[in-house]
């Protein structure tokens, strides 16, 4: 009975830290995104810059992400996959990706 506790609690753990990373993800590349929306003139370093003091914080990670970041006339894309440890027996990679229309901060909040 013991042996089967202990792969049922390290799976649970494995699927908790799968969700956490993917969240994770998800809400960096959108910050970083926005961020980047906002001061579109400060170039792919600077939303580089920001996309790694978010994802300094993190307490878990599997694995290095890949990272492409755009920024357009119209719009800035983040996009983030990581690949997992389990992904020989079919578990997806982490993906997030987001894309965010430039805007002028004070006139989209009026």
């Amino acid at each position: 009975m013991l042996p089967w506790a202990s792969i049922l609690i390290l799976l649970l753990v494995f699927l908790c830290s799968y969700l956490y990373q993917g969240c994770f993800l998800t809400q960096a590349a959108y910050v970083a995104a926005f961020r980047g929306s906002r001061y579109p003139e400060r170039g792919e370093a600077y939303v580089e810059s920001q996309l790694e003091e978010l994802l300094e914080g993190e307490a878990l990670r599997f694995e290095a992400e890949e990272r492409t970041i755009r920024i357009g006339l119209a719009d800035v894309r983040v996009s983030l996959r990581r690949n997992t440890p389990l992904q020989s027996i079919g578990i997806r990679p982490l993906t997030a990706s987001w894309d965010i229309p430039v805007r002028d901060p004070v006139s989209y909040i009026r």
